[in-house]
């Protein structure tokens, strides 16, 4: 008798759960939503304690649990992951750093701008022809790239490296600014200082402009890069750095600084061609530019950028005296003991 109770209690309870769902199916399709929401409740309730109980089991035999315990009750042990950052370039040489000749010294990854090499980054020294980036950017504010300017007698007599412009002969302000920027013209850098608002306040505008990108430390006192002048000027390379990387994002300059030769001519059919003043486009592949600068006072001045891939860094010297002997111990150095990826 009790064998047959229990299959009848078993019956009995399948019978009651399938009526309850008929039940639940009638009052649905019956759209009851008073019925349905309170259904929809629930299940959303069992689904969660479901998924909670699913936790719990998985914390208790994976450890889980006790180590966010223990990290409670001790906080100084962690014994959750850590997510591990690695900022490239990152350095993995050993090597000592290059001894150069240069007073002062930059290497700074372009994309990141983090610093792979610094000596004596702050100190104030004469910037020579490297002025002529700035002077290029002012002229670009000022002039339309195809306005013609005549060449004065004063720019035709300037101390500097120069192309030898004819007095009153008219040139392409685009043209100007390739030949001072690629042979360090200082006919031309003086030709766009004077032609349109004097030098006086061409210069100004380079300080003015100096400030606006960062560059704190410097003092132009000419658009072309002469020593002693108006009393004189400086930058330091990691000023010349916030520079050179304003001008290369400018696509006009950046095409012109890369350029190894440079073939232009007067409104009058005038022909000039300039060779750049960076040897390292010849020497070093992927080299992209930037700019020379030498005087008596500044000895040599280099802004450089390399270019491969992941790879893209600028190097500054000031103050050399081997300039280019410099700039290549540096970028051997930063390639052998630094990695990009």
């Amino acid at each position: 008798m009790s064998y047959i109770s229990i299959q009848r209690r078993i019956a009995v309870l399948i019978i009651e759960f399938l009526i309850k769902i008929l039940w639940a199916l009638d009052k649905v399709f019956s759209l009851e939503w008073k019925y349905i929401s309170k259904l929809f409740l629930k299940i959303i309730i069992f689904l969660l304690s479901l998924s909670f109980l699913g936790f719990i089991v998985f914390g208790i035999f994976s450890g889980y649990i006790h180590n966010l315990v223990v990290a409670y009750l001790t906080p100084e042990y962690n014994p959750l992951p850590k997510t591990t950052y690695v900022l490239y370039p990152l350095l993995v040489g050993t090597e000592p750093k290059p001894e150069i000749t240069a007073l002062s010294a930059l290497v700074v990854d372009k994309k990141t701008g983090k610093v792979l090499f610094e000596k004596n980054s702050s100190e104030p020294l004469p910037p020579a022809s490297t002025v002529k980036l700035m002077t290029a950017l002012v002229a670009l504010e000022i002039y339309d790239l195809d306005e013609e300017v005549l060449v004065p007698k004063e720019c035709t007599e300037v101390e500097s490296s120069k192309i030898g412009l004819p007095q009153g002969k008219k040139f392409k302000v685009r043209d100007l600014i390739s030949s001072m920027l690629i042979g360090s013209a200082g006919d031309s850098a003086c030709t766009l200082a004077v032609s349109k608002i004097g030098e006086g306040d061409f210069v100004q505008k380079m300080n003015e402009k100096a400030l606006q990108i960062g560059m704190n430390s410097t003092l132009f006192s000419n658009p072309i890069g002469l020593d002693n002048i108006n009393g004189g000027h400086h930058t330091t390379v990691l000023d010349l750095y916030k520079l050179s990387s304003y001008v290369m994002s400018n696509p006009i300059i950046k095409d012109m600084v890369k350029e190894k030769t440079f073939t232009f001519q007067s409104s009058d059919g005038t022909g000039f061609t300039v060779v750049n003043t960076n040897r390292l486009l010849w020497d070093i592949p992927n080299t992209v530019g930037v700019k020379t600068g030498t005087t008596q006072g500044a000895g040599e001045v280099l802004i450089y950028e390399y270019s491969d891939g992941p790879e893209d860094i600028f190097i500054l010297v000031m103050g050399s005296r081997n300039r280019f002997g410099d700039t290549k111990s540096l970028l051997e150095w930063v390639s052998r003991n630094y990695r990009w990826k």
